[in-house]
């Protein structure tokens, strides 16, 4: 039986099966003439949500923080030309933190490049550096061989994006004219499709080679410290990683960022206030371990990281992929999921670690912690900010952290609470845009209670992801940490030159964020205290819309405490010779 069809909506009907049968539950989707082929066969499946958004990076990383919170992949379409280059800040960051993305770029076809055709840039493979897989798909054709080619490319593209080489991947479709699937182009044998569904069958079946380790190795006699840095660590490995600890006294120095901090029942040997442990002098004296576990990304502590170079401990670190994080480019990198090194590591025989090491760290801890309280919880400043807001959250929300000076706030001073609050960051590339988009993306797709901590620079950087929050009826609760500027600046020796550094590095923005919340139909407060603060979260824990709390600070107040803070607790802590 013949069937008349458009070549170009056969094509991406084929890749939208292909997508629906691996699981694929969401696409980003950015207007433009060249993708229609894309769009119309993407938003017509009523299996896959799509969200139309007008601006490409935004789009992009609102699709991150979709995929982050599912932690499965999520489509992105684009039209051809600049539009494309529009993803690529997402696409970094998800390369850099391993986060699934399928990005489909329609572009002209390849005869039209370097012709001086509107709209026509070289697109192929344009993420060459940040990108997991790419492919190039012929032009559409109801060709056997092509329709082979489409199916096993794309199928390769899911399956590393998923789990082989896990983060984005890049498809790039040529289109000719006529796009619509009004407009018919072939006729057709009913029998190709149901060729293409059993090629889709046969691809999607493919599985990853499983990975072991064994004792051969690495070589542990004994392990003095585990560090935890950003990842997605399942319930599996948090067990086995408290009785490890346990068994063998071994401290764990867990960033803020991994979520550590704020599971349902803290770890044993848990040790929050390291920052503070690291910076005192007396620490090197007391605690100098020979061997280190790491899981994770990099630390966010320079200060962690530095102590542990100077003790020339044997380093460790184990991931998934084996990614190299490590600075110093001297530490064993272990190729292992988390939990099976655990495993491993727990069936050989291994010298404890010293329990007289153990108890003073837990005790310096709880030092620091009462300390902390005194300095700052009795005024408005930024890490108060950070520590209200760990009190009033409710259990089991998200907390998305804004880059700058509040992913290093909550990692310098957040203690452990009880609460499995989920941290999610964009401390892949560490870039300020696309926080807002990114975190709206995260409480879309978890339909939890979600907290964004941001500074004034990275919410003017990504302002029009507001009208996102607005279009979705998203319930963000945004707390907006206003210092008029660059603030972490003032930690740098920049900041003495003070004409420079002023024009060129603070860049004050006195913007009115009322008014621009306001354009955008976004509920919105201005916090003048610390009692409205504390009212404001509790109040906003009650609301079912976005909202923007703006907390104005002087970055310098809250600078002179922070040096008060490690002046003290050095002095605290080096009384304990």
């Amino acid at each position: 039986m013949k069937i008349k069809i458009n070549r170009n909506i056969l094509w991406t009907t084929l890749l939208t099966d292909l997508f629906v049968n691996a699981g694929i539950k969401y696409a980003c989707i950015s207007p433009g003439s060249r993708s229609t082929p894309l769009t119309f066969a993407i938003a017509s499946e009523k299996k896959i949500k799509s969200f139309p958004i007008v601006d490409e990076r935004a789009s992009a990383f609102f699709a991150l923080g979709i995929a982050k919170s599912s932690n499965s992949p999520v489509v992105i379409v684009t039209t051809s030309g600049t539009a494309t280059t529009e993803l690529y800040p997402a696409i970094i960051e998800a390369y850099q933190s391993r986060v699934p993305l399928i990005v489909c770029t329609a572009d002209r076809p390849s005869y039209l490049r370097n012709t001086g055709t509107n709209q026509t840039i070289n697109q192929k493979n344009i993420y060459k550096n940040h990108i997991r897989y790419f492919a190039e798909l012929p032009l559409p054709s109801t060709e056997r061989e092509n329709i082979h080619a489409l199916l096993s490319r794309t199928s390769e593209a899911i399956l590393t994006a998923t789990f082989r080489n896990k983060g984005p991947v890049h498809l790039n479709f040529q289109f000719e004219k006529p796009f619509e699937p009004d407009s018919t182009t072939d006729f057709i044998d009913d029998n190709l499709i149901l060729y293409a569904n059993e090629l889709s069958e046969k691809f999607l079946s493919q599985t990853k080679d499983q990975e072991t380790i064994s004792d051969r190795d690495f070589k542990l006699n004994s392990v003095d410290l585990i560090t935890i840095g950003v990842g997605k660590f399942n319930s599996d490995f948090l067990k086995l990683l408290d009785k490890f600890s346990r068994k063998y006294n071994i401290p764990i120095f867990a960033d803020a960022n991994s979520g550590l901090r704020f599971l349902k029942k803290k770890q044993s040997n848990l040790i929050s206030n390291y920052e503070a442990l690291v910076r005192s002098e007396n620490l090197a004296v007391k605690f100098k371990p020979q061997s280190v576990i790491h899981f994770g990304r990099n630390l966010t502590s320079q200060s962690l990281e530095e102590f542990i170079i100077r003790s020339k401990a044997k380093r460790f670190v184990v991931n998934e992929f084996g990614d190299r994080f490590d600075s110093t480019k001297r530490a064993k990198i272990i190729k292992s999921e988390p939990e099976k090194f655990i495993e491993l590591v727990l069936q050989s025989n291994i010298n404890k670690a010293s329990s007289e090491i153990l108890d003073y760290l837990k005790s310096s801890d709880k030092k620091v912690e009462e300390f902390k309280h005194k300095i700052f919880r009795k005024s408005l400043n930024e890490v108060n900010i950070i520590l209200e807001l760990l009190d009033k959250i409710p259990v089991r929300s998200n907390l998305f952290i804004g880059n700058s000076l509040p992913v290093r706030d909550l990692d310098f001073f957040s203690s452990a609470v009880e609460k499995e609050i989920n941290v999610f960051q964009n401390r892949g590339a560490s870039g300020i845009d696309g926080i807002i988009s990114s975190s709206l993306g995260v409480a879309l797709e978890s339909k939890q209670q979600t907290y964004l901590i941001i500074g004034d620079l990275s919410f003017y950087y990504d302002l029009n992801s507001l009208l996102i929050a607005k279009q979705y009826n998203i319930p963000l609760k945004i707390i907006l940490i206003n210092n008029n500027g660059g603030a972490i600046f003032n930690y740098l020796p920049i900041a003495r030159q003070k004409e420079i550094f002023n024009k060129y590095f603070l860049t004050p923005l006195n913007f009115n964020v009322k008014k621009l919340s306001e354009s955008f139909g976004i509920n919105y407060k201005l916090v003048k205290s610390l009692y409205e603060f504390k009212k404001s979260l509790s109040d906003a824990n009650k609301t079912n819309s976005c909202l923007i709390l703006e907390v104005r600070t002087d970055s310098l107040f809250t600078k002179s405490l922070k040096e008060k803070f490690w002046n003290s607790t050095n002095k605290i802590l080096s009384r304990d010779n």
